[in-house]
Protein backbone atom coordinates (compact mmCIF):
# COMPACT_ATOMS: atom_id res chain seq x y z
CA UNK A 1 0.00 0.00 0.00
CA UNK A 2 1.62 3.24 -1.14
CA UNK A 3 1.66 6.58 0.63
CA UNK A 4 -1.37 7.82 -1.30
CA UNK A 5 -3.46 4.91 -0.03
CA UNK A 6 -2.29 5.39 3.54
CA UNK A 7 -3.21 9.08 3.42
CA UNK A 8 -6.69 8.33 2.18
CA UNK A 9 -7.25 5.70 4.88
CA UNK A 10 -6.02 8.11 7.52
CA UNK A 11 -8.33 10.83 6.20
CA UNK A 12 -11.38 8.57 6.42
CA UNK A 13 -10.59 7.44 9.94
CA UNK A 14 -9.92 10.96 11.14
CA UNK A 15 -13.17 12.22 9.67
CA UNK A 16 -15.01 9.21 11.10
CA UNK A 17 -13.51 9.81 14.51
CA UNK A 18 -14.59 13.44 14.32
CA UNK A 19 -18.16 12.45 13.56
CA UNK A 20 -18.10 9.93 16.35
CA UNK A 21 -16.72 12.47 18.80
CA UNK A 22 -19.58 14.85 17.92
CA UNK A 23 -22.00 12.02 18.63
CA UNK A 24 -20.50 11.52 22.08
CA UNK A 25 -21.15 15.07 23.25
CA UNK A 26 -24.12 13.53 24.97
CA UNK A 27 -23.44 10.23 26.70
CA UNK A 28 -25.24 7.11 25.65
CA UNK A 29 -28.33 6.77 27.81
CA UNK A 30 -29.48 3.29 28.66
CA UNK A 31 -33.16 2.66 28.46
CA UNK A 32 -33.74 4.56 25.24
CA UNK A 33 -33.75 3.55 21.63
CA UNK A 34 -34.75 -0.10 22.11
CA UNK A 35 -33.92 -2.21 19.07
CA UNK A 36 -36.73 -4.47 17.97
CA UNK A 37 -36.63 -6.84 15.05
CA UNK A 38 -39.76 -6.53 12.93
CA UNK A 39 -41.39 -5.24 9.75
CA UNK A 40 -43.39 -2.03 9.33
CA UNK A 41 -45.79 -1.54 6.44
CA UNK A 42 -46.52 2.05 5.38
CA UNK A 43 -49.01 1.80 2.55
CA UNK A 44 -48.58 5.39 1.35
CA UNK A 45 -44.91 5.14 0.61
CA UNK A 46 -44.39 1.43 0.34
CA UNK A 47 -41.22 0.26 -1.37
CA UNK A 48 -41.06 -3.31 -2.53
CA UNK A 49 -38.09 -5.39 -1.52
CA UNK A 50 -38.35 -8.94 -2.81
CA UNK A 51 -36.56 -11.44 -0.58
CA UNK A 52 -34.43 -13.97 -2.42
CA UNK A 53 -36.27 -17.22 -3.07
CA UNK A 54 -34.74 -20.17 -1.28
CA UNK A 55 -33.65 -22.79 -3.78
CA UNK A 56 -30.65 -24.88 -4.75
CA UNK A 57 -29.27 -21.83 -6.43
CA UNK A 58 -29.53 -18.31 -5.14
CA UNK A 59 -29.27 -14.80 -6.46
CA UNK A 60 -25.90 -13.08 -6.53
CA UNK A 61 -25.12 -12.07 -3.05
CA UNK A 62 -24.05 -8.52 -2.83
CA UNK A 63 -20.35 -8.29 -2.37
CA UNK A 64 -19.94 -7.37 1.30
CA UNK A 65 -17.28 -4.85 0.40
CA UNK A 66 -19.98 -2.98 -1.46
CA UNK A 67 -22.82 -3.49 0.99
CA UNK A 68 -24.34 -0.58 2.88
CA UNK A 69 -27.28 -0.20 5.18
CA UNK A 70 -29.81 2.18 3.63
CA UNK A 71 -32.82 3.98 4.98
CA UNK A 72 -36.47 3.60 3.97
CA UNK A 73 -37.19 5.78 0.95
CA UNK A 74 -39.92 8.30 1.56
CA UNK A 75 -39.75 10.14 -1.72
CA UNK A 76 -36.41 11.49 -0.52
CA UNK A 77 -33.48 9.94 -2.28
CA UNK A 78 -31.00 8.11 -0.10
CA UNK A 79 -27.56 7.51 -1.56
CA UNK A 80 -26.21 4.02 -1.78
CA UNK A 81 -23.07 2.33 -2.97
CA UNK A 82 -23.72 1.50 -6.64
CA UNK A 83 -24.04 -2.15 -7.62
CA UNK A 84 -24.06 -3.90 -10.97
CA UNK A 85 -27.70 -4.92 -10.65
CA UNK A 86 -28.22 -6.87 -13.86
CA UNK A 87 -26.06 -9.85 -12.95
CA UNK A 88 -28.11 -13.04 -13.06
CA UNK A 89 -28.65 -15.86 -10.65
CA UNK A 90 -25.68 -18.13 -10.13
CA UNK A 91 -25.49 -21.85 -9.57
CA UNK A 92 -25.42 -22.64 -5.89
CA UNK A 93 -26.04 -25.44 -3.47
CA UNK A 94 -29.27 -25.60 -1.52
CA UNK A 95 -29.81 -22.86 1.05
CA UNK A 96 -32.61 -23.68 3.46
CA UNK A 97 -35.10 -21.04 4.47
CA UNK A 98 -34.05 -19.23 7.61
CA UNK A 99 -37.64 -18.18 8.45
CA UNK A 100 -38.69 -20.01 11.58
CA UNK A 101 -42.19 -20.16 12.97
CA UNK A 102 -41.18 -18.97 16.41
CA UNK A 103 -41.28 -15.19 16.74
CA UNK A 104 -38.99 -15.14 19.75
CA UNK A 105 -35.50 -13.85 18.99
CA UNK A 106 -32.75 -15.86 20.59
CA UNK A 107 -30.61 -18.94 20.11
CA UNK A 108 -31.42 -21.96 17.98
CA UNK A 109 -29.94 -25.06 16.41
CA UNK A 110 -31.12 -26.83 13.24
CA UNK A 111 -29.91 -30.25 12.07
CA UNK A 112 -30.89 -32.13 8.95
CA UNK A 113 -29.86 -34.72 6.39
CA UNK A 114 -30.79 -35.34 2.76
CA UNK A 115 -30.03 -37.42 -0.29
CA UNK A 116 -26.75 -36.93 -2.17
CA UNK A 117 -25.29 -37.46 1.37
CA UNK A 118 -26.22 -33.92 2.38
CA UNK A 119 -25.72 -32.99 6.05
CA UNK A 120 -27.07 -29.63 7.22
CA UNK A 121 -26.29 -27.67 10.38
CA UNK A 122 -27.14 -24.13 11.35
CA UNK A 123 -27.07 -22.53 14.76
CA UNK A 124 -26.93 -19.21 16.53
CA UNK A 125 -26.31 -17.91 20.01
CA UNK A 126 -27.99 -14.55 20.44
CA UNK A 127 -28.03 -12.27 23.45
CA UNK A 128 -31.59 -11.26 22.64
CA UNK A 129 -32.73 -7.73 21.97
CA UNK A 130 -32.27 -5.13 24.65
CA UNK A 131 -32.67 -1.37 24.88
CA UNK A 132 -29.01 -0.84 24.06
CA UNK A 133 -28.31 -3.51 21.45
CA UNK A 134 -27.48 -7.15 20.96
CA UNK A 135 -24.67 -9.49 19.99
CA UNK A 136 -24.37 -13.05 18.84
CA UNK A 137 -22.59 -15.85 17.03
CA UNK A 138 -23.82 -17.81 14.02
CA UNK A 139 -22.43 -20.96 12.39
CA UNK A 140 -23.57 -23.04 9.42
CA UNK A 141 -22.55 -26.03 7.33
CA UNK A 142 -24.20 -27.44 4.22
CA UNK A 143 -22.56 -29.94 1.93
CA UNK A 144 -23.39 -32.65 -0.57
CA UNK A 145 -20.86 -35.44 -0.98
CA UNK A 146 -22.32 -36.35 -4.38
CA UNK A 147 -23.46 -34.19 -7.24
CA UNK A 148 -25.06 -34.52 -10.67
CA UNK A 149 -21.88 -35.73 -12.47
CA UNK A 150 -19.74 -38.72 -11.41
CA UNK A 151 -20.94 -38.54 -7.80
CA UNK A 152 -18.11 -37.17 -5.62
CA UNK A 153 -16.53 -35.40 -8.59
CA UNK A 154 -19.32 -32.79 -8.42
CA UNK A 155 -19.88 -32.51 -4.68
CA UNK A 156 -19.59 -29.22 -2.83
CA UNK A 157 -19.40 -27.92 0.75
CA UNK A 158 -20.09 -24.60 2.45
CA UNK A 159 -19.24 -23.65 6.04
CA UNK A 160 -19.02 -20.41 7.95
CA UNK A 161 -18.92 -18.65 11.29
CA UNK A 162 -19.85 -15.05 12.04
CA UNK A 163 -19.66 -12.92 15.20
CA UNK A 164 -21.79 -9.77 15.24
CA UNK A 165 -22.92 -7.05 17.60
CA UNK A 166 -24.65 -3.69 17.82
CA UNK A 167 -24.78 -0.97 20.46
CA UNK A 168 -27.28 1.86 20.29
CA UNK A 169 -27.06 5.12 22.19
CA UNK A 170 -29.03 8.33 22.17
CA UNK A 171 -26.95 10.05 19.49
CA UNK A 172 -25.18 7.20 17.67
CA UNK A 173 -25.25 3.48 17.03
CA UNK A 174 -22.24 1.22 16.51
CA UNK A 175 -22.35 -2.17 14.82
CA UNK A 176 -19.75 -4.60 13.60
CA UNK A 177 -19.12 -8.15 12.54
CA UNK A 178 -16.25 -10.52 11.80
CA UNK A 179 -16.56 -13.79 9.95
CA UNK A 180 -14.96 -16.64 8.08
CA UNK A 181 -16.40 -18.85 5.36
CA UNK A 182 -15.09 -21.75 3.33
CA UNK A 183 -16.61 -22.92 0.03
CA UNK A 184 -15.50 -25.99 -1.89
CA UNK A 185 -16.44 -26.94 -5.46
CA UNK A 186 -15.33 -29.24 -8.26
CA UNK A 187 -14.74 -28.37 -11.93
CA UNK A 188 -17.12 -31.11 -13.06
CA UNK A 189 -18.00 -29.63 -16.46
CA UNK A 190 -15.57 -31.93 -18.25
CA UNK A 191 -16.21 -34.29 -21.17
CA UNK A 192 -18.27 -37.34 -20.14
CA UNK A 193 -16.80 -40.82 -19.84
CA UNK A 194 -13.26 -39.66 -19.12
CA UNK A 195 -11.22 -40.36 -16.02
CA UNK A 196 -10.09 -37.39 -13.96
CA UNK A 197 -8.06 -36.91 -10.82
CA UNK A 198 -10.61 -35.66 -8.28
CA UNK A 199 -8.05 -33.59 -6.40
CA UNK A 200 -6.99 -31.80 -9.60
CA UNK A 201 -10.54 -30.55 -10.26
CA UNK A 202 -11.23 -29.42 -6.68
CA UNK A 203 -11.47 -25.72 -5.89
CA UNK A 204 -11.65 -24.15 -2.42
CA UNK A 205 -12.16 -20.54 -1.38
CA UNK A 206 -11.31 -19.18 2.08
CA UNK A 207 -12.81 -15.81 2.96
CA UNK A 208 -12.05 -13.73 6.09
CA UNK A 209 -13.96 -10.49 6.46
CA UNK A 210 -14.90 -7.84 8.99
CA UNK A 211 -16.91 -4.66 8.94
CA UNK A 212 -18.17 -1.78 11.06
CA UNK A 213 -20.77 0.96 10.91
CA UNK A 214 -21.14 4.11 13.01
CA UNK A 215 -24.19 6.21 12.27
CA UNK A 216 -26.35 8.86 13.86
CA UNK A 217 -29.32 7.61 15.83
CA UNK A 218 -31.33 10.78 16.48
CA UNK A 219 -33.54 11.29 13.43
CA UNK A 220 -34.42 14.79 14.63
CA UNK A 221 -30.86 16.07 14.26
CA UNK A 222 -30.29 18.37 11.29
CA UNK A 223 -27.01 16.56 10.58
CA UNK A 224 -27.14 12.85 9.85
CA UNK A 225 -23.98 10.80 9.23
CA UNK A 226 -22.92 7.25 8.44
CA UNK A 227 -19.30 6.09 8.67
CA UNK A 228 -18.73 2.55 7.44
CA UNK A 229 -16.02 0.11 6.44
CA UNK A 230 -15.58 -3.41 5.13
CA UNK A 231 -12.33 -5.42 4.89
CA UNK A 232 -11.75 -8.90 3.50
CA UNK A 233 -9.16 -11.36 2.29
CA UNK A 234 -10.15 -14.19 -0.05
CA UNK A 235 -7.89 -16.89 -1.51
CA UNK A 236 -8.40 -20.01 -3.60
CA UNK A 237 -6.68 -23.39 -3.64
CA UNK A 238 -4.19 -22.33 -6.29
CA UNK A 239 -2.48 -18.93 -6.72
CA UNK A 240 -5.33 -16.41 -6.63
CA UNK A 241 -5.99 -14.11 -3.67
CA UNK A 242 -7.36 -10.65 -3.02
CA UNK A 243 -7.25 -8.22 -0.13
CA UNK A 244 -9.94 -5.57 -0.29
CA UNK A 245 -11.00 -2.62 1.83
CA UNK A 246 -13.75 -0.09 1.42
CA UNK A 247 -14.37 2.82 3.75
CA UNK A 248 -16.73 5.72 3.35
CA UNK A 249 -18.65 8.56 4.89
CA UNK A 250 -22.15 9.68 4.03
CA UNK A 251 -23.62 12.86 5.48
CA UNK A 252 -26.88 14.76 5.15
CA UNK A 253 -27.72 18.29 6.35
CA UNK A 254 -31.29 19.53 6.61
CA UNK A 255 -31.27 23.16 5.43
CA UNK A 256 -34.99 23.77 5.91
CA UNK A 257 -38.28 21.92 5.48
CA UNK A 258 -37.88 21.65 1.73
CA UNK A 259 -34.11 21.65 1.16
CA UNK A 260 -31.26 19.42 2.23
CA UNK A 261 -27.64 18.91 1.21
CA UNK A 262 -25.92 15.52 0.95
CA UNK A 263 -22.32 14.43 0.59
CA UNK A 264 -20.88 10.97 0.17
CA UNK A 265 -17.23 9.92 -0.08
CA UNK A 266 -15.97 6.36 -0.39
CA UNK A 267 -12.67 4.69 -1.19
CA UNK A 268 -12.12 1.17 -2.50
CA UNK A 269 -8.72 -0.53 -2.46
CA UNK A 270 -8.20 -4.01 -3.91
CA UNK A 271 -4.90 -5.88 -4.15
CA UNK A 272 -5.36 -8.84 -6.52
CA UNK A 273 -2.71 -11.54 -6.98
CA UNK A 274 -3.14 -14.23 -9.65
CA UNK A 275 -0.19 -14.85 -9.87
CA UNK A 276 1.10 -11.31 -10.48
CA UNK A 277 -0.04 -8.66 -8.01
CA UNK A 278 -2.19 -5.75 -9.20
CA UNK A 279 -3.20 -2.93 -6.84
CA UNK A 280 -6.33 -0.98 -7.74
CA UNK A 281 -8.06 1.97 -6.10
CA UNK A 282 -11.27 3.84 -6.72
CA UNK A 283 -12.33 7.11 -5.06
CA UNK A 284 -15.92 8.33 -5.36
CA UNK A 285 -17.30 11.72 -4.26
CA UNK A 286 -21.01 12.43 -4.76
CA UNK A 287 -22.50 15.72 -3.47
CA UNK A 288 -26.11 16.71 -4.19
CA UNK A 289 -28.98 18.98 -3.18
CA UNK A 290 -32.53 17.76 -2.60
CA UNK A 291 -35.71 19.80 -2.98
CA UNK A 292 -39.01 18.36 -1.79
CA UNK A 293 -42.39 20.13 -1.84
CA UNK A 294 -46.03 19.40 -2.76
CA UNK A 295 -45.40 15.76 -3.61
CA UNK A 296 -42.38 16.51 -5.83
CA UNK A 297 -38.83 15.52 -4.89
CA UNK A 298 -35.81 16.44 -7.00
CA UNK A 299 -32.25 15.37 -6.25
CA UNK A 300 -29.53 17.09 -8.33
CA UNK A 301 -25.84 16.28 -7.97
CA UNK A 302 -22.71 14.89 -9.56
CA UNK A 303 -20.42 11.90 -9.09
CA UNK A 304 -16.69 12.51 -9.32
CA UNK A 305 -14.57 9.37 -9.57
CA UNK A 306 -10.83 8.74 -9.69
CA UNK A 307 -9.84 5.29 -10.91
CA UNK A 308 -6.45 3.65 -11.51
CA UNK A 309 -7.67 0.36 -12.97
CA UNK A 310 -4.35 -0.95 -14.29
CA UNK A 311 -5.83 -3.73 -16.46
CA UNK A 312 -7.15 -1.20 -18.95
CA UNK A 313 -4.48 1.39 -18.24
CA UNK A 314 -7.16 3.55 -16.65
CA UNK A 315 -5.84 6.34 -14.45
CA UNK A 316 -8.20 9.19 -14.81
CA UNK A 317 -10.90 11.29 -13.21
CA UNK A 318 -14.47 11.08 -14.50
CA UNK A 319 -17.54 13.20 -13.77
CA UNK A 320 -21.07 11.83 -14.14
CA UNK A 321 -24.44 13.56 -13.64
CA UNK A 322 -26.70 12.32 -10.85
CA UNK A 323 -30.33 13.39 -11.31
CA UNK A 324 -33.34 11.82 -9.61
CA UNK A 325 -36.98 12.82 -9.33
CA UNK A 326 -40.20 11.44 -7.86
CA UNK A 327 -43.77 12.72 -7.94
CA UNK A 328 -46.80 11.55 -5.96
CA UNK A 329 -49.55 10.79 -8.47
CA UNK A 330 -51.93 9.81 -5.67
CA UNK A 331 -51.65 9.26 -1.94
CA UNK A 332 -50.41 5.72 -2.58
CA UNK A 333 -48.72 5.82 -6.00
CA UNK A 334 -45.71 7.76 -7.23
CA UNK A 335 -43.76 8.02 -10.47
CA UNK A 336 -39.97 8.19 -10.37
CA UNK A 337 -37.01 8.53 -12.67
CA UNK A 338 -33.25 8.91 -12.65
CA UNK A 339 -30.37 9.75 -14.98
CA UNK A 340 -26.80 9.10 -13.87
CA UNK A 341 -23.50 7.35 -14.53
CA UNK A 342 -20.97 5.58 -12.35
CA UNK A 343 -18.25 2.94 -12.14
CA UNK A 344 -19.59 -0.47 -11.13
CA UNK A 345 -17.05 -2.10 -8.87
CA UNK A 346 -15.75 -5.50 -9.99
CA UNK A 347 -13.59 -7.52 -7.58
CA UNK A 348 -12.22 -11.04 -7.61
CA UNK A 349 -14.30 -11.77 -4.51
CA UNK A 350 -17.46 -10.68 -6.29
CA UNK A 351 -16.63 -12.73 -9.38
CA UNK A 352 -16.02 -16.03 -7.56
CA UNK A 353 -19.13 -15.53 -5.43
CA UNK A 354 -21.01 -15.34 -8.72
CA UNK A 355 -19.17 -18.01 -10.74
CA UNK A 356 -16.78 -20.28 -8.79
CA UNK A 357 -15.66 -22.11 -11.93
CA UNK A 358 -13.33 -19.32 -13.08
CA UNK A 359 -10.01 -20.19 -14.72
CA UNK A 360 -6.68 -19.20 -13.18
CA UNK A 361 -5.17 -15.80 -14.01
CA UNK A 362 -8.62 -14.30 -14.59
CA UNK A 363 -8.40 -10.57 -15.42
CA UNK A 364 -10.34 -8.25 -13.10
CA UNK A 365 -11.45 -4.73 -14.09
CA UNK A 366 -14.23 -2.30 -13.14
CA UNK A 367 -17.12 -1.57 -15.48
CA UNK A 368 -17.90 1.96 -16.62
CA UNK A 369 -21.60 2.73 -16.53
CA UNK A 370 -21.49 5.72 -18.87
CA UNK A 371 -25.22 6.42 -18.69
CA UNK A 372 -28.27 4.91 -17.04
CA UNK A 373 -31.89 6.06 -17.33
CA UNK A 374 -34.65 4.55 -15.17
CA UNK A 375 -38.37 5.36 -15.36
CA UNK A 376 -40.96 3.68 -13.17
CA UNK A 377 -44.11 3.73 -11.07
CA UNK A 378 -44.47 2.24 -7.62
CA UNK A 379 -46.86 2.24 -4.71
CA UNK A 380 -49.71 0.24 -3.21
CA UNK A 381 -52.90 -0.72 -5.04
CA UNK A 382 -54.83 -1.98 -2.03
CA UNK A 383 -53.91 -2.67 1.57
CA UNK A 384 -50.92 -5.03 1.82
CA UNK A 385 -50.47 -5.17 -1.98
CA UNK A 386 -47.54 -3.20 -3.41
CA UNK A 387 -46.01 -2.95 -6.86
CA UNK A 388 -43.02 -1.52 -8.70
CA UNK A 389 -42.74 -1.47 -12.50
CA UNK A 390 -40.56 0.35 -14.95
CA UNK A 391 -37.92 0.35 -17.66
CA UNK A 392 -34.18 0.78 -17.53
CA UNK A 393 -31.70 1.69 -20.25
CA UNK A 394 -27.94 1.75 -19.74
CA UNK A 395 -24.71 2.00 -21.70
CA UNK A 396 -21.67 0.18 -20.30
CA UNK A 397 -18.04 0.09 -21.27
CA UNK A 398 -15.92 -2.89 -20.29
CA UNK A 399 -18.85 -5.07 -19.20
CA UNK A 400 -17.72 -8.63 -18.46
CA UNK A 401 -19.03 -11.99 -19.67
CA UNK A 402 -18.19 -15.69 -19.25
CA UNK A 403 -17.08 -18.17 -21.95
CA UNK A 404 -15.67 -21.68 -21.61
CA UNK A 405 -11.91 -21.97 -21.92
CA UNK A 406 -10.95 -23.48 -25.32
CA UNK A 407 -8.34 -25.74 -23.71
CA UNK A 408 -10.17 -26.66 -20.49
CA UNK A 409 -13.91 -26.75 -21.21
CA UNK A 410 -14.73 -27.18 -17.52
CA UNK A 411 -13.39 -23.72 -16.65
CA UNK A 412 -14.53 -20.24 -17.63
CA UNK A 413 -12.63 -17.25 -18.92
CA UNK A 414 -13.72 -13.67 -18.26
CA UNK A 415 -13.96 -11.52 -21.38
CA UNK A 416 -14.74 -7.81 -21.53
CA UNK A 417 -16.59 -5.83 -24.17
CA UNK A 418 -14.11 -2.98 -24.58
CA UNK A 419 -16.68 -1.12 -26.66
CA UNK A 420 -20.12 0.10 -25.56
CA UNK A 421 -22.64 -2.52 -24.42
CA UNK A 422 -26.21 -1.25 -24.34
CA UNK A 423 -28.88 -2.75 -22.12
CA UNK A 424 -32.64 -2.26 -22.27
CA UNK A 425 -34.57 -3.81 -19.42
CA UNK A 426 -38.17 -3.99 -18.26
CA UNK A 427 -39.01 -4.99 -14.70
CA UNK A 428 -42.06 -5.54 -12.54
CA UNK A 429 -42.58 -6.78 -9.01
CA UNK A 430 -45.61 -7.41 -6.81
CA UNK A 431 -45.76 -8.29 -3.13
CA UNK A 432 -48.56 -9.11 -0.72
CA UNK A 433 -48.08 -9.59 3.01
CA UNK A 434 -50.89 -10.01 5.53
CA UNK A 435 -49.41 -9.80 9.01
CA UNK A 436 -47.68 -13.09 9.88
CA UNK A 437 -50.25 -15.26 8.12
CA UNK A 438 -49.71 -15.01 4.37
CA UNK A 439 -47.10 -13.67 2.00
CA UNK A 440 -46.38 -13.84 -1.71
CA UNK A 441 -44.03 -12.10 -4.13
CA UNK A 442 -43.71 -12.05 -7.89
CA UNK A 443 -40.82 -10.54 -9.82
CA UNK A 444 -39.97 -10.45 -13.50
CA UNK A 445 -37.07 -8.95 -15.43
CA UNK A 446 -36.65 -8.88 -19.21
CA UNK A 447 -33.24 -7.87 -20.59
CA UNK A 448 -31.93 -7.15 -24.09
CA UNK A 449 -28.19 -6.65 -24.62
CA UNK A 450 -26.47 -5.17 -27.65
CA UNK A 451 -22.72 -5.82 -27.57
CA UNK A 452 -20.01 -4.02 -29.54
CA UNK A 453 -16.62 -5.78 -29.62
CA UNK A 454 -17.92 -9.28 -28.81
CA UNK A 455 -20.64 -11.18 -30.68
CA UNK A 456 -23.07 -12.10 -27.87
CA UNK A 457 -23.84 -11.30 -24.23
CA UNK A 458 -22.50 -14.66 -23.11
CA UNK A 459 -24.13 -16.18 -19.98
CA UNK A 460 -26.49 -13.28 -19.34
CA UNK A 461 -30.20 -14.23 -19.39
CA UNK A 462 -33.00 -12.54 -21.28
CA UNK A 463 -35.81 -13.52 -18.90
CA UNK A 464 -35.85 -13.98 -15.11
CA UNK A 465 -39.04 -14.86 -13.23
CA UNK A 466 -39.26 -15.33 -9.46
CA UNK A 467 -42.39 -16.35 -7.53
CA UNK A 468 -42.68 -17.25 -3.85
CA UNK A 469 -45.58 -18.01 -1.53
CA UNK A 470 -45.89 -18.93 2.13
CA UNK A 471 -48.81 -19.54 4.49
CA UNK A 472 -48.83 -19.96 8.27
CA UNK A 473 -51.54 -22.36 9.49
CA UNK A 474 -52.54 -21.39 13.04
CA UNK A 475 -48.90 -20.66 14.00
CA UNK A 476 -48.39 -24.41 13.86
CA UNK A 477 -47.56 -25.32 10.28
CA UNK A 478 -45.81 -23.12 7.76
CA UNK A 479 -45.95 -24.00 4.07
CA UNK A 480 -43.45 -22.31 1.76
CA UNK A 481 -42.97 -22.70 -1.98
CA UNK A 482 -41.10 -20.85 -4.68
CA UNK A 483 -40.54 -21.06 -8.40
CA UNK A 484 -37.64 -19.62 -10.37
CA UNK A 485 -37.30 -19.49 -14.17
CA UNK A 486 -34.29 -18.27 -16.16
CA UNK A 487 -34.13 -18.40 -19.94
CA UNK A 488 -32.27 -16.97 -22.91
CA UNK A 489 -28.72 -17.73 -21.71
CA UNK A 490 -26.31 -18.00 -24.64
CA UNK A 491 -22.98 -19.80 -24.54
CA UNK A 492 -20.25 -20.92 -26.94
CA UNK A 493 -20.01 -24.64 -27.69
CA UNK A 494 -16.29 -25.28 -28.24
CA UNK A 495 -16.45 -29.06 -28.64
CA UNK A 496 -17.29 -29.17 -32.37
CA UNK A 497 -14.60 -28.47 -34.95
CA UNK A 498 -16.05 -25.01 -35.44
CA UNK A 499 -17.19 -23.22 -32.25
CA UNK A 500 -20.90 -22.46 -32.39
CA UNK A 501 -23.32 -20.36 -30.38
CA UNK A 502 -26.09 -22.15 -28.52
CA UNK A 503 -28.88 -21.18 -26.17
CA UNK A 504 -29.15 -23.14 -22.94
CA UNK A 505 -32.49 -24.72 -22.18
CA UNK A 506 -34.71 -22.70 -19.87
CA UNK A 507 -33.95 -23.33 -16.19
CA UNK A 508 -37.03 -24.00 -14.08
CA UNK A 509 -36.80 -24.75 -10.39
CA UNK A 510 -39.74 -25.50 -8.07
CA UNK A 511 -39.21 -25.94 -4.31
CA UNK A 512 -41.35 -26.74 -1.30
CA UNK A 513 -40.76 -26.59 2.45
CA UNK A 514 -42.97 -27.53 5.40
CA UNK A 515 -42.22 -26.50 9.01
CA UNK A 516 -44.22 -28.10 11.82
CA UNK A 517 -44.06 -26.77 15.39
CA UNK A 518 -44.00 -29.57 17.94
CA UNK A 519 -43.83 -27.06 20.80
CA UNK A 520 -42.58 -23.56 21.48
CA UNK A 521 -39.01 -24.87 21.39
CA UNK A 522 -39.04 -27.78 18.95
CA UNK A 523 -40.01 -28.04 15.29
CA UNK A 524 -39.39 -30.41 12.39
CA UNK A 525 -39.06 -29.56 8.74
CA UNK A 526 -39.05 -31.16 5.31
CA UNK A 527 -37.47 -29.31 2.41
CA UNK A 528 -37.81 -30.58 -1.17
CA UNK A 529 -35.82 -28.74 -3.82
CA UNK A 530 -35.99 -29.05 -7.59
CA UNK A 531 -39.24 -31.00 -7.43
CA UNK A 532 -39.33 -31.14 -11.23
CA UNK A 533 -36.00 -33.04 -11.13
CA UNK A 534 -34.52 -30.93 -13.94
CA UNK A 535 -30.76 -31.02 -14.50
CA UNK A 536 -30.87 -27.52 -15.97
CA UNK A 537 -27.76 -25.44 -16.64
CA UNK A 538 -27.08 -21.84 -15.66
CA UNK A 539 -23.47 -22.24 -16.83
CA UNK A 540 -22.62 -24.24 -19.93
CA UNK A 541 -21.64 -27.88 -19.17
CA UNK A 542 -22.66 -27.54 -15.51
CA UNK A 543 -25.98 -29.33 -14.86
CA UNK A 544 -27.54 -28.91 -11.43
CA UNK A 545 -28.63 -31.65 -9.06
CA UNK A 546 -32.00 -33.27 -9.45
CA UNK A 547 -34.54 -33.55 -6.63
CA UNK A 548 -32.95 -32.94 -3.24
CA UNK A 549 -34.90 -33.57 -0.04
CA UNK A 550 -33.75 -32.72 3.49
CA UNK A 551 -35.47 -33.71 6.73
CA UNK A 552 -34.47 -32.06 9.97
CA UNK A 553 -35.16 -30.85 13.50
CA UNK A 554 -34.86 -27.36 15.00
CA UNK A 555 -34.71 -26.33 18.64
CA UNK A 556 -34.87 -22.84 20.16
CA UNK A 557 -33.37 -21.95 23.54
Amino acid sequence: MNVYHKILFALFFVLGASFFAMAQEEDFIKGEGEIVEGEFLISKELEITLPPAQRIFQKVAPDEINARETEQIQYTFIDYTPQLTDIRTRLRVLKLKEDRLTAKPGSYLSLGFGNYFTPYLEGAINSGFSKTGNYGLKIYHLSSKNGPVDKENSGDAHSGINLFGKYAGKKASISGDIGYKRDSYHFYGYEPDIEVDRDSIKQTFNDINLGFNIKSADVDDAIQYDFYGRFYNVSDKFTASEFGAKVGIYGRYLINETMQAKLGIDYLYASYKNPEQINRSLVRVYPSFVYSNSGLTIDVGVKVLSNNDTLNNENKTQVFPALKAAYELTDNISAYGSLDGDIDEVTYRGIVNENPYINSSAPIAHTNKNLEIVLGVKGSLIQFLAFDAGIRSAIYKNLYFYVNDPNEFNKFNIIYDEGNTSLFQGFVSLSYFNNNRLGTTLGAKFSAYNTDKISKAWHRPKVELDFSFWYNFFDKVKLSTDLFIVSGIKSVDLRPTEPTSKTLDAAMDLNLKIDYMLSERYSVFVSVNNILNNNYQLYNLYPTRGLLAIVGLSVSF
